[in-house]
């Protein structure tokens, strides 16, 4: 079986795609399709390169790359003649739809969570929920989450037979990260860029007040770098708090460097206004870190309330109580991260859930008579 990938090679996609091909325990072909700046390091399957080809994909929104990356993609496919096409993503996943129902092939669709959510603007909204109905052409949706799946029958309006779901998993990270690599920091952190998803003016306003009942701690932000547009409103707020000691914006890294972060932190937090499935959570959680979490999509998906960590609605003062409390009471926050480990190893631990993602690739065939 031939399987094409058609998404930008960057941050949780880059580590969706390279962890299913590395740990597919079928003997499948692979071709990646991603965009020209995406600067990934190469994906190695069996000890073998997996083939690339770059293209104009891009994050925003540009008629010309766009419909360049639509040619580019369709040359592929018909040279590669792949089995089965899967897109990620809104650009991707645009680009993936149109490609597939143009030659045919058969196509998933994995949006990461969808568009319409990154917004504030009704218009927008409803531009991007337009777009997404009016791309599912003959494409099946892969949820990454269960809300995923929700959103795309109740919004998008996939029917049940054209709806699949396969929740993010990750491998094992803990023999990875040796002690003495970790950073020794009194800290806890949240990955994510500085844009409207991740939430970032609400971060720092909490940051502020849980500074204020204990200056010892640290507050980290990692993940700064690609698409942050906030960037330079929350420095400037940062300063305005006289946090720049404490609030510490950690630049770019790779995902060893981030890791090593997460492994030592006190627990993790994320205030994500949404989540697909968030990655990071899972990573934490392979580390038996407690997590403090908003209480939307995709974070309720893999946090427990009570049980791995907290669920929380965004309001400021329930937040800094509670990331306070836990503060104060290590016991309480070891219990919460022996849980996270416990519900890691039950649910996400990519190992023990490969096969159903090769099981509804092969599924997808079958009804297509191609398997």
């Amino acid at each position: 079986m031939k399987i094409l990938h058609i998404g930008q090679m960057i941050g949780g996609l880059d580590v969706y795609i390279r962890n299913t091909i590395m740990y597919s325990e079928c003997v499948n072909e692979y071709i990646i399709v991603h965009g020209k700046d995406d600067n990934n390091s190469p994906v190695e399957k069996d000890g073998k390169v997996v083939k690339e080809y770059k293209t104009s994909l891009c994050r925003e929104l540009n008629i010309w790359k766009d419909a360049k990356s639509v040619i580019q993609a369709l040359k592929i496919v018909l040279q590669e003649q792949p089995d089965l096409i899967h897109c990620h993503s809104a650009k991707g996943g645009c680009v993936g739809r149109v490609v597939g129902f143009i030659t045919r092939v058969p196509t998933f669709y994995t949006p990461h969570a969808f568009s319409f959510l990154c917004t504030q603007s009704r218009l927008k909204r409803t531009l991007y929920l337009f777009i997404e109905r009016m791309t599912r052409l003959n494409a099946h949706l892969l949820a990454c989450s269960e809300s995923e799946l929700m959103l795309g029958k109740d919004f998008v309006h996939y029917k049940d037979d054209m709806a699949h779901v396969w929740s993010n998993a990750i491998p094992d990270l803990s023999p990875n990260i040796k002690q003495e690599e970790v950073k020794q920091n009194n800290y806890f952190c949240f990955i994510g860029r500085p844009s409207y998803q991740k939430n970032p003016y609400f971060f720092v306003n909490v940051a502020k007040d849980v500074h204020e009942r204990h200056p010892d701690i640290s507050i980290l932000l990692l993940g700064v770098g690609y698409h942050s547009p906030d960037i330079e409103n929350m420095k400037a707020m940062i300063s305005k708090y006289g946090l720049d000691t404490v609030v510490k914006i950690i630049p770019w890294l790779n995902h060893t460097e981030v890791l090593k972060y997460i492994k030592n932190t006190l627990f993790y937090l994320t205030v994500a206004r949404y989540e697909g499935l968030p990655l990071a959570v899972l990573e934490a959680m392979s580390f038996g870190k407690c997590i403090i979490a908003s209480d939307v999509l995709g974070n309720k998906d893999c946090v427990k309330d009570m049980y791995n960590g907290r669920l929380l609605p965004l309001e400021k003062t329930i937040f800094v109580e509670t990331i306070c409390n836990l503060i104060e009471n290590k016991e309480l926050m070891h219990r919460y991260g022996n849980n996270s480990r416990k519900l890691f190893e039950e649910r996400f631990l990519i190992t023990k859930r490969i096969k159903e993602l090769d099981v509804i690739y092969k599924s997808l065939l079958r009804i297509t008579k191609r398997y």
